[in-house]
């Protein structure tokens, strides 16, 4: 009966988690003392871990970096293509080709919809990309297709199917750009619950070469996704060393970690 309970409770869990994002609005910070043409701003494309929560602590660090900053709300439960086109309207919406320079942060399904939304578009004047990649949590929508289809379904749409099966293929090529990737090393509780069913899929590929070829730039973080969206105590310095400079800092960790990662760390 405990064990009963107790997947239950990472169950119920892993429903609250998927449904976040349903609660998170749209972000729009701009300082009006310089002309757009003058500034770069930065697009946050969070994923599928978005909730209002998480906006409000990404909302206090990229305040403290002094750009305009601009995080949508563009999943739609539909369909990929209703991301795609949500995006790309905001884009246009919100003037963004005005600005000098456009950088995006882009947590996993933005990723994909920034990557659909250039082919179709081209880059225009983004000029810098930092993608938050996961080997182990980027299973995380074939996982809850499987095994919990109906809350998946319930709580994200028919989105998180068509995701599951996306080919989430790199953009064919980035010159010009400056690409760096941020490399989850640990897994999220979801993911520890379902470490069973992400292990069957193979192997987990580390190697930032082959994650997305046309990179500048990388580093392993100790954190898992959910992290990702506030612990910027951790990752947020050498996001801003990456907007400024097109690299990460000379200490940020370039070799992946020796250990579980579905292990739960101490704190």
């Amino acid at each position: 009966m405990h064990i009963l309970i107790k997947h239950l409770g990472i169950i119920l869990g892993a429903s609250m988690l998927l449904s976040v994002s349903l609660d998170a609005q749209e972000i729009i910070h701009v300082d009006g003392d310089k002309n757009v043409s003058e500034k770069t701003a930065v697009v946050i494309l969070n994923g599928f871990g978005d909730s209002r929560k998480n906006r409000k602590k990404q909302t206090a660090y990229f305040k403290t970096l002094g750009y305009d900053f601009f995080i949508p709300d563009y999943k739609d439960r539909k369909s990929l293509d209703g991301c795609i086109q949500n995006f790309s309207d905001f884009y246009k919406a919100q003037n963004l080709q005005q600005y000098k320079e456009v950088s995006v942060l882009c947590y996993i399904i933005g990723g994909y919809v920034l990557n659909r939304h250039i082919e179709a578009e081209g880059f225009g004047n983004i000029n810098t990309i930092i993608y938050d990649r996961s080997p182990i949590q980027e299973r995380a929508p074939d996982v809850v297709v499987d095994k919990i289809k109906l809350i998946s379904f319930l709580t994200i749409g028919r989105v998180i199917k068509e995701f599951s099966l996306a080919e989430k293929k790199p953009l064919d090529s980035a010159k010009g750009v400056k690409v760096g990737l941020i490399i989850e090393n640990k897994a999220t509780p979801l993911m520890r619950f379902f470490r069973k069913a992400s292990d069957s899929y193979g192997e987990y590929n580390f190697n930032p070469y082959q994650i997305d070829p046309n990179l500048d730039d990388y580093f392993h973080t100790v954190l898992n996704h959910d992290e990702m969206y506030f612990r910027f105590d951790v990752i947020g310095s050498e996001i801003e060393h990456f907007l400024e400079k097109g690299s990460f800092t000379s200490s940020a960790r370039r070799d992946v970690y020796d250990w579980d990662k579905f292990e739960k760390l101490k704190k």
